[in-house]
């Protein structure tokens, strides 16, 4: 028997041409039932999608319930937070309660993951059980954890605090009685901000999801620490708490109080994005408390104070005396831009952007914006190049090229033509802006710079700070970080890694004005070279200060023998064929509590920049060992742990383990379990009708051709 499909071919052409219509018809049934399914699975997820958006279809506050491992509902601990934030000079005294509350009728356990500034120094640690107080102790942090285990075995309430990344902890609390309330209370010490005449300090409250290279992790079980991390990060589930889905409610309520003694009038007193009650007292002192309290846990606060113009300090230094050590905390003003000879050297930048899922709608379009107007500030001279990254790596040219008009209208098509689409691969971004290019033709005269403008956190923080410390050379990275919760250390380290600036934009309408600000500061001479001379025998941190750039200070602290610290400080620095100088007496220290655990806090993070940088892990660890110990303070290698005397829970009576959940930050969509980074809802809705309308075009094509070919 003859092949049907050649007997076509052997027919009339009238025939044949009937036959090829029919075949293509049977193929465009075919593909306009897989567009259909597919067109409405995209549709349910759109919708799906769209209801966990806070504000699409409402949320209930009550009881706090979340998923149990066969799959049923259960009620869950709750938790409230109370801050109290007392300022004074440059330091913050911070003590922050967590009311663990179990509302259940069994004995619990609560895991929490919290976020703190990446320079907070946490040093004490108290539990509250009624009107009993027990003052938690400092240990090596395995045998913290075993002091913890054992006491939660023999029924006793005890707390744990551990650090599990710079600015990640986890507080643990055994024995939480149905009905009861215990509280934890902590307190860190933090160093404030001061750049561009203003004084700033975050509190972080909110936790994005680390982007985690390799599969991640879809879903969390009951408590933190016992989920499978992927060998890229062995870590990863210790800092990817579970998150509760908003139509649930809003959890983990935050109160703030604040106290400031600003020592001087101030011209500007503003939180950026949370309403403040401000009460002024007598001598420069104010009260402020947030408006709406409590808040959700949803993004980060943030305060920040301007002190009138001839009250703007040039240099400031504090001491403190604690037995046969001081320690002085030196913060110095270099002159303002127009005190000296404006330099402009030529630069060659590298602009690398984040386009991936979450940069969709405003953020992707201000950053659009804020690229297109930096490429504008470029000179002839001057070299360039532009890098955008999601899920994969792609640059505009191959090595940065000379600023030309070819060259900037081919970065202008670029730039303009950008969507947000995709995960969240920084690596190979980095690679590409840090690799050198005998192709790029690059003058040793050449300023370097490489500024990296990204909303996403990530989880290999020390991957990503290795390469860096490896392949910066000579230039000099400025890192933006954009978002409601952004993981600051990261970004932070990674500048001064880069010996770069860190800038946080908390609000999509800031990108534009802050951008502008950084571009502004980045092409104005850097001070470089920078020396500071202390009297002989201080043990000082950061050994190695980073360059400045105009209204920075300069933020050192020291460590020295009592007695041996008379004389002067000495400050110098270079800026162009200029250079710039100061001696600050050491006696003109104004007395701080608080000086020495910031040196610790500095010591400790220099140590392990050390250690990233390729020191002995054993070296650092017994280095990080002596500061933490003696300053007690948590770190990587030291927990605090505090254990009640009195057992109060039946021996044979188990306590269920529950990590308490997470709200998804703001502008984060809820989506299979977790918060995702990625499309938002609204797009996917339009994706899914565009799908859906695309299988109605098909069947309609198909109704027209079979009518046509009867």
């Amino acid at each position: 028997m003859a092949d049907p499909i050649e007997t076509t071919h052997r027919g009339s052409p009238r025939r044949q041409w009937r036959e090829l219509v029919r075949l293509l018809l049977e193929s465009v049934a075919a593909g306009m039932f897989v567009s259909l399914v597919l067109a409405l699975a995209v549709f349910i997820a759109s919708a799906q999608a769209y209801a966990a958006v806070p504000g699409a279809g409402g949320h209930g506050q009550g009881a706090l319930l979340l998923q149990d491992p066969s799959g049923g509902r259960e009620a869950a601990p709750l938790l409230f937070t109370d801050v109290h934030m007392s300022i004074t000079g440059m330091i913050a005294r911070v003590q922050v309660q967590q009311r663990f509350v179990n509302p259940t009728a069994e004995w619990r356990e609560g895991v929490y993951l919290f976020p703190l500034p990446d320079n907070a120094a946490v040093d004490h640690l108290r539990m509250h059980i009624g009107e009993r107080v027990i003052q938690g102790r400092i240990a090596e942090r395995n045998d913290a954890r075993r002091v913890y285990e054992h006491a939660k075995l023999e029924g006793r309430k005890t707390t744990l605090v551990e650090q599990e990344r710079a600015n990640l902890f986890t507080t643990n609390l055994a024995n939480i009685a149905p009905g009861e309330e215990v509280v934890v209370a902590i307190e860190y010490q933090q160093t404030l901000t001061y750049d561009a005449g203003s004084f700033s300090l975050r509190f972080p409250m909110a936790v994005t999801p680390r982007y985690v290279p390799g599969a991640p992790l879809e879903s969390m079980s009951a408590s933190l620490g016992t989920a499978d991390s992927p060998p890229q990060m062995l870590d990863a589930d210790r800092i990817t708490p579970p998150y509760v889905h908003p139509r649930d409610g809003w959890v983990n309520p935050v109160a703030i109080t604040i106290d400031l003694n600003a020592g001087f009038p101030l011209s500007k007193l503003a939180s950026a994005y949370h309403a403040v009650d401000v009460d002024e007292r007598p001598g420069n002192r104010y009260r402020l408390k947030l408006t709406d309290t409590p808040v959700p846990a949803v993004r980060d606060f943030e305060l920040a104070w301007t002190p009138n113009v001839g009250s703007r300090p040039a240099a400031a230094l504090f001491t403190e005396t604690r037995g046969d050590k001081t320690y002085a905390l030196l913060m110095a003003l270099p002159p303002a831009a127009s005190e000296l000879a404006d330099v402009r050297a030529p630069r060659e930048v590298t602009y690398i952007i984040d386009t991936s899922g979450s940069m969709a709608g405003v953020s992707i379009v201000q950053a659009r914006e804020a690229l297109l107007m930096a490429l504008e500030r470029l000179r002839p001279g001057d070299r360039f190049n532009v890098i955008e990254f999601n899920s994969t790596t792609t640059p505009l040219f191959t090595a940065p090229v000379p600023v030309a008009e070819m060259t900037l209208r081919q970065a202008r098509v670029f730039v303009s033509g950008l969507t947000a689409r995709g995960g969240t691969e920084m690596l190979p971004a980095l690679k590409a802006a840090l690799t050198d290019d005998l192709r790029s033709g690059s003058a040793s005269s050449l300023t370097r710079q490489v500024v990296f403008l990204t909303d996403g956190a990530v989880g290999n923080e020390d991957e990503i700070l290795r390469l860096i410390h490896r392949q910066i050379g000579d230039r000099r990275l400025f890192t933006i970080g954009i978002g409601p919760a952004p993981n600051s250390f990261f970004m932070s380290r990674a500048a001064k890694f880069g010996r770069g600036t860190f800038t946080f934009i908390g609000d999509v309408r800031e990108v534009k004005d802050k951008m502008s600000a950084l571009f502004r500061k980045i092409e104005a001479p850097a001070l470089t070279d920078i020396s500071v001379i202390w009297p002989g025998g201080a043990d000082v941190s950061p050994d190695l200060v980073p360059d400045l750039y105009t209204g920075e200070p300069v933020v050192v602290t020291a460590s020295f023998p009592t007695g041996s610290g008379n004389g002067n400080v000495a400050i110098s620095g270079r800026r162009g064929d200029s250079t710039w100088g100061t001696l600050l007496p050491l006696t003109v220290g104004a007395g701080e509590p608080g000086v020495g655990v910031s040196w610790a806090r500095a010591k400790i993070d220099a140590l392990m920049d050390a250690g990233r940088q390729g020191a002995p892990q054993s070296e650092i660890r017994a280095a990080v060992l002596d500061v933490a110990l003696a300053h007690h303070l948590v770190s990587k290698y030291t927990s605090l742990v505090a254990v009640d005397v009195t057992v109060s829970k039946p021996v044979d009576t188990a306590a269920i383990q529950t990590s308490l959940p997470h709200n998804v930050p703001e502008g984060l969509t809820f989506v299979g379990g977790m918060p995702r980074t990625a499309t938002p809802a609204p797009l996917l809705i339009v994706i899914g009708f565009c799908a859906l309308f695309l299988a109605l075009a098909i069947a309609a094509l198909r109704g027209l051709a079979l009518r046509f070919t009867r």
